[in-house]
């Protein structure tokens, strides 16, 4: 049996944290260790900032949808803008020593360390990152 909830929010740094408190909120219903609900608050945190400042440009009017697909094996997170989109085998690699003092490029690499798999994928109206924690 699996529960979903579901929660929009305007593009805004707010959104961020709304969206942490939320993924917070989920997850201390689960049974995650302490280590694992900081993972993956720290993997929905990172996705809705990406979703806020990178996809929708902190436009008010497009907004983020963040979704958790409660199941008995495995939680399942999707965070989408209404963004332009964008080909993550495009980004570059932050580990190459000409990218290790950038400011940023390193989010796809902080979710995949932090959850048991991730994709992004297009879809008609932005980009959509789905990560999965199993339980």
């Amino acid at each position: 049996m699996k529960s979903v909830i579901e929660k929009q929010f305007r593009s805004s740094l707010t959104a961020v944290v709304k969206a942490e408190r939320l993924a917070g909120r989920v997850t201390r219903r689960l049974d995650y260790s302490e280590n694992d609900r900081m993972d993956i608050a720290i993997a929905v945190t990172e996705a809705v900032n990406n979703a806020v400042f990178h996809g929708n440009h902190q436009r008010p009017d497009k907004m983020v949808t963040v979704r958790f697909e409660i199941g008995s094996a495995r939680l399942r997170i999707i965070v989408r803008d209404e963004g332009a989109g964008f080909d993550p085998d495009s980004v570059a690699d932050p580990l190459t020593p000409e990218n290790l003092t950038k400011p940023n490029g390193r989010g796809l690499l902080v979710l995949e360390s932090l959850m048991d798999s991730v994709q992004v994928r297009p879809t008609p109206r932005g980009t959509e990152v789905i990560m999965v924690k199993r339980r």
